[in-house]
């Protein structure tokens, strides 16, 4: 059973009383109708301040939205920790917010697995080259105030989920993933493809990914690319000086951004990815 099999096999069988559930790293939900919005937000990157910026335009209401986060929460800026904590105590107070993860969460926990906090930052691991620095420092600050929290902390990355699935219509992942491969044999895929996923994916369902900065096709793009076969990228470049965070609103087709118009405007086109 393929990947899109194991999702609508799961989903369908439900409840109807079920409004969103999570079961072995698949964030489920029977009917889309179930929510008046539903809301992706793409790569945070450490930049709690551009966070809380978009936070505010958005407008969340956990009684109606519901809220998905696409994955790198952490890396290159500098304010990781407080990003954690804050969605940490989002999902904590509302039961219609998904984390998902991204690769640069599977890199953070696989340093700390072979890692101490309490040790000097082992430069000569990857997930320290890779923008981990910052948030190295962010959680050894973090660890000196509250150690407790620290390790809560610890513990709400090793819960984050790895696929949604909403209604008949759309998935949610951080990159990803190869739609003939079954679930299991490819956690890595939905962290880490690129290209090979906007390029290929031919499904019914539109797709809803972060992880590959919209400045890869085009450096001048700030809005979110929406690919001909159905495909929306959501990394607008969080991390760049002229980046931003973005929230897609998937059933409205539009979005928000931290920076620039405060107002939701309309998802752009689509595009063949040649033409990205």
């Amino acid at each position: 059973m393929n990947i899109i099999e194991e999702l609508d096999k799961r989903r369908r069988r439900l409840s109807p009383k079920t409004r969103l559930t999570s079961e072995n790293g698949m964030v489920l939900a029977q009917d889309s109708n179930a929510f008046r919005r539903i809301l992706a937000i793409g790569d945070i990157h450490g930049s709690y301040s551009r966070l809380m910026r978009l936070f505010d335009r958005i407008d969340f209401c956990p009684q109606e939205d519901l809220l998905i986060f696409l994955g790198d929460i952490v890396d290159r800026g500098s304010e990781s920790a407080e990003c954690l904590r804050f969605l940490m105590d989002l999902q904590e107070e509302s039961p219609a917010v998904a984390v998902l993860t991204g690769n640069h969460e599977a890199m953070l926990m696989d340093y700390f697995e072979k890692n101490s906090i309490r040790e000097p930052m082992n430069t000569n691991h990857g997930w320290i080259t890779s923008g981990g620095a910052p948030t190295y420092e962010s959680l050894r600050a973090l660890y000196d105030v509250d150690a407790h929290l620290y390790r809560d902390v610890l513990g709400f990355l090793l819960s984050l989920d790895h696929i949604a699935a909403i209604g008949e219509e759309f998935l949610f992942t951080h990159a990803g993933f190869y739609p003939g491969a079954s679930y299991e044999k490819q956690y890595d895929s939905m962290l880490w493809l690129r290209e090979e996923f906007l390029r290929d994916y031919t499904g019914d369902k539109t797709v809803v990914v972060g992880h590959t900065p919209v400045q890869c096709f085009d450096r001048r793009r700030r809005a979110p690319l929406v690919f001909s076969n159905g495909v929306i990228d959501c990394d607008t470049g969080s991390f760049l000086p002229d980046g931003a965070i973005t929230c897609v609103d998937v059933k409205a087709r539009t979005f928000w951004q931290s920076e620039g118009e405060k107002e939701e405007r309309p998802l752009p086109p689509p595009i063949p990815i040649a033409l990205a």
